[in-house]
């Protein structure tokens, strides 16, 4: 027995000695990350892991393939395997809110910004993952300003991401050639501008022999609101009660003068006689048809039909752009858009995931710069492979601006397939409005009003991106009540003189709640001076 003992260890110290002579001579496997012949650490990276990214989002109309070339180029650049659902937008809350659930939310959800109600209960639910460290990592997310960070701030921790939408604040056209027949300046105020409204509807301003014009085109729900100002304009909190407390526009006194402003052309037919009734598609059509003289403009989203349309009935049609009208407290300029149409949230479940966070804030931020119309060249590397290549997925115009060849259906680029694919424009940057169009006519109106917005500050209101409990209950029901006697006021059914009985009502059945849970989520915020910029 001892015999066997023995001859087991000398060939145990055999295999020890050999495997050292081995070490020496440099013949052992390497160790990971070390090189074999110098045992020194290797230069050579350990290969990147590819991450399993999903994603679910709205989308109008259908969605791409899920196998389609643009998905399988987006795949292969970043080294991944990711896949953003498109949800059709009708069932999209439904869905959402069925895979949060179930406990089967993807790794990132880009919401609506309607969907705030949504964004607001589950971040409290702590589902989202926290942003804040990750923000001065990456150039894209520093360059969101502070105020639109705040609607996805949470207790004291950012949840969402933004997507850019204009800020820049609509106005109202006037036909320019109607003011000139009357030998009428561009109106600067409401005074000004119910001058024009009655002239336009009793001084044959096109000059037909007929008496068949008007002033304003306004259709049901007092739309547009014709708020020369965020002193005037209903969906803004600009207004403060007796106590400091920021109260909706519905309610305040620049909104009282609007209704007045109406109530007197009303008496006059110088705006839509039938507003209470009109919807949308008719109210346009009351402008583009030649019979009213002043209406929206937008900075983007104008329809070339209907301007192509008004065109062709009356060829000498100019247009000026108001400019926005001093109100009472001396303030003048326009409310700025909130900033965002959409928003992005990462599941909370990434917490340990940090180099999968990293990776899915680089594939977002490529998914979002900007290729200014006027300057893009198939050379631009990243700008020709997000749209698919040139003669493949798009083609440039005379104008150079980008022509799709294939329709959607065929997922032939790869920005198809990005949870977003909405270019963040700077503050710095040419947002090239214009650019959308080529009706000259229309092209110059939306020129003046980019001009305009560049000449004065934007008001950033303070309830951006807040839902109360209460308003989620009753803010609808509220909200109609206030637009339903407000019309009654315009047309003379219920007297100016109510306002004050009116808004009593409003409180009474909830609004003094709503302005009360608003101004508390406003004070943690910090928000107290106006904000102007």
């Amino acid at each position: 027995m001892n015999i066997r003992k023995s001859m087991m260890l000398w060939v145990v110290l055999i295999l020890m000695f050999t495997a050292a002579c081995s070490n020496s001579n440099g013949t052992a496997t390497p160790k990971e990350g070390v090189d074999s012949g110098t045992n020194q650490p290797s230069d050579a990276k350990k290969p990147e892991e590819t991450y399993k990214i999903t994603g679910a989002t709205y989308i109008f109309g259908n969605p791409p393939p899920k196998d389609g070339r643009g998905q399988k180029m987006l795949n292969e650049k970043f080294n991944v395997d990711y896949f953003a659902e498109k949800i059709p937008n009708d069932n999209f809350v439904e869905k959402i809110t069925a895979m949060v659930a179930g406990g089967s939310m993807p790794d990132q959800i880009s919401f609506r910004s309607t969907n705030m109600d949504l964004f607001n209960r589950w971040a409290e639910q702590n589902a989202f993952f926290p942003l804040n460290d990750y923000i001065e990592e990456f150039d894209y997310l520093k360059a969101i300003p502070d105020e639109l960070w705040l609607p996805f701030t949470v207790n004291g921790k950012i949840y969402g991401i933004p997507t850019w939408s204009p800020v820049e604040s609509q106005s109202f056209m006037v036909r320019k050639d109607w003011l000139d027949n009357l030998g009428l300046p561009v109106p600067t105020s409401y005074e000004e501008l119910k001058k024009v409204a009655i002239a336009f509807t009793k001084d044959d301003p096109d000059q037909n022999n007929k008496q068949d014009t008007y002033g304003l085109a306004i259709g049901q729900d007092i739309n547009p609101t014709f708020a020369m100002g965020p002193y005037w304009q209903h969906d803004t909190w600009y207004h403060q009660d007796a106590e400091g407390n920021y109260i909706p526009g519905l309610i305040s006194e620049g909104r009282k003068e609007l209704i007045s402003f109406f109530h007197d052309l009303y008496k006059e037919k110088a705006l839509t006689s039938d507003f209470a009734v009109v919807n949308w598609a008719d109210t346009n059509n009351e402008f583009y048809s030649g019979k009213a003289g002043v209406f929206l403009i937008a900075p983007r989203g104008m329809s070339q039909d209907y301007m192509e349309a008004l065109l062709a009935i009356d060829p000498k049609a100019e247009f000026v752009v108001l400019e926005p009208f001093a109100a009472p407290d001396g303030s003048q300029g326009f409310t700025a858009g909130a900033g965002f149409s959409r928003f992005l949230t990462l599941n909370a479940k990434l917490a340990n995931q940090p180099d999968k966070v990293r990776k899915m804030l680089e594939i977002h931020e490529f998914s979002r710069q900007y290729y200014q119309a006027s300057k893009v060249t198939p050379d631009n590397k990243d700008f020709d492979w997000f749209y698919g290549n040139e003669g493949v997925g798009y083609n440039l115009d005379e104008n150079n601006v980008r022509v799709p060849i294939n329709d959607p259906a065929s997922g032939t680029e790869p920005f198809l397939y990005f949870i977003d694919s909405t270019a963040w424009i700077g503050p710095e940057d040419d947002a090239e409005y214009p650019h959308a169009y080529s009706e000259p006519k229309l092209i110059d109106a939306t020129q003046q009003l980019v001009d305009i917005n560049k000449k004065y500050k934007l008001y950033y209101p303070p309830h951006v991106g807040i839902i109360s409990a209460k308003e989620t209950e009753v803010g609808a029901e509220l909200t109609q009540l206030l637009m339903n006697e407000q019309t009654k006021m315009i047309t003379g059914n219920r007297p100016v003189s109510d306002w004050d009985a009116m808004v009593q009502e409003y409180m009474s059945r909830g609004g003094a709640k709503i302005i009360e849970e608003y101004n508390a989520e406003i004070k943690a915020r910090g928000y107290t001076e106006r904000l102007w910029k």
